[in-house]
């Protein structure tokens, strides 16, 4: 199933990526390090964790075979690092026992520097230092434990095979116990978030909590959504499959859609636009959200954090919209504020842009209350805009 010009065409496509987050790496090294994990942090150094540490791990799982086969009496033939993959050809007349250590050794420096990076949690001082080896120790104790012992019975001649043979007595049959005892400690310790809370990590352990344990509502087809803020009068969650037919009426309305750099959305279109809502909060953690009325449940319009490129470059940009019959009652501010509060106190962003078009004085005056300052106008999309800035300082 598995051979080794697919593994070399896996390795190749992974190891761009790693290259690629190399470079993002790069550029934004300082913001990275700057002592504050936003969004953006989490989902770089997740990209580090997995395309820059794993493939270090998977060099040093290699090692592990090639010592076990010098400790052994035997010759190492071949020993090939392929970034993502890699194996060593040992040669010798070697023991069950033998080959069965040579097989496990590699798969144990492997384990043990899964739990090595959990450790290191304690005595590194950063909160993205703390995260970066979390996300990396979780990573590699999956892969070694779960993916790996699945991917060598699959049809691929890995070394579980040989771990796993029971002819080789006692020692599979020690591991399958122990095994099976390290991955039940380690789903207990994830669902209680024991090590989370002992390693002191609160911004990751914020946003696990934030997810779980976030107020949840049903719409009538029972899919549960994440709630994101509550105000007085407000629900502000993410939006489903089921609100496209929802908010379809609002983005056809030509007064919702004046100021709008698209003309009135078809039902089509708006379908595009959720999804990409959706797509939004896959990639960032974050995006455009539905607004319900807590009075009536009823959808009345969208209001969020969006990434939009301005200038050349990614930008945090709040937007709303909300059907008419809902204007001038204080609802888009009472959304734009409550989203401004998640995006600081929840997203860690360190400012967020609005942009209006100088005529659409009622947008004006919403981002005024809110605290936003007038920064300056641009060129977006082919239109004249003023762009308006909010900082987590105040400043």
């Amino acid at each position: 199933m598995f051979d080794k010009p697919s593994l070399d065409f896996f390795a190749a496509i992974n190891t761009v990526l790693s290259v690629d987050t190399l470079i993002r790496l790069g550029r934004g090294w300082g913001s990275f390090w700057d002592g504050q994990v936003t969004v953006k942090d989490r989902f770089l150094l997740q990209r580090v964790a997995v395309f820059i540490l794993v493939p270090v791990g998977v060099f040093f799982h290699e090692v592990g075979h090639a010592i076990a086969t010098w400790q052994v009496g035997g010759t190492v033939v071949e020993f090939s690092w392929r970034v993502f993959w890699g194996y060593v050809i040992a040669r010798g007349d070697f023991l069950p026992a033998q080959s069965w250590w040579i097989a496990f050794s590699g798969n144990l420096v492997s384990i043990l520097l899964g739990f090595l990076a959990l450790l290191g949690i304690f005595w590194v001082k950063t909160d993205i230092g703390k995260e970066l080896l979390y996300t990396f120790g979780i990573v590699q104790l999956v892969f070694s434990l779960v993916i790996y012992p699945l991917f060598s019975f699959s049809g691929f001649e890995g070394d579980w095979l040989t771990i796993y043979d029971f002819q080789i007595q006692p020692y599979a049959q020690i591991t399958l116990v122990i095994h099976a005892i390290i991955l039940l400690l380690l789903w207990w310790l994830t669902k209680k978030q024991l090590l989370l809370r002992y390693a002191n990590i609160p911004s990751l352990q914020t946003a696990k909590i934030t997810i779980a344990k976030s107020s949840q509502i049903r719409d009538k087809n029972h899919q549960e959504q994440k709630i994101i803020k509550e105000t007085e009068r407000l629900i502000i969650r993410e939006f489903c499959e089921q609100d496209i037919d929802k908010i379809a009426p609002i983005f056809a309305h030509p007064q919702v859609m004046k100021f709008s750099p698209t003309p009135p959305l078809d039902r089509e279109m708006t379908a595009i636009k959720v999804h990409s809502y959706r797509e939004s909060y896959a990639e960032w953690g974050y995006g455009k959200w539905a607004v319900i009325t807590k009075k009536t449940h009823q959808l009345i319009g969208y209001c969020g954090i969006g990434v939009e490129l301005i200038d050349g470059k990614l930008e945090n940009e709040l937007g709303y919209r909300f059907a008419p019959e809902f204007w001038g009652q204080g609802i888009a501010t009472e959304a734009a504020r409550a989203c401004i509060e998640y995006g600081f106190n929840v997203l860690n962003l360190d400012y967020i842009l609005g942009i209006v078009e100088p005529e659409n004085q009622a947008s004006v005056r919403v981002l005024e209350k809110i605290g936003m300052k007038w920064e300056g106008e641009t060129i977006w999309l082919n239109r004249l805009v003023h762009v308006y800035r909010i900082n987590r300082n105040g400043n």
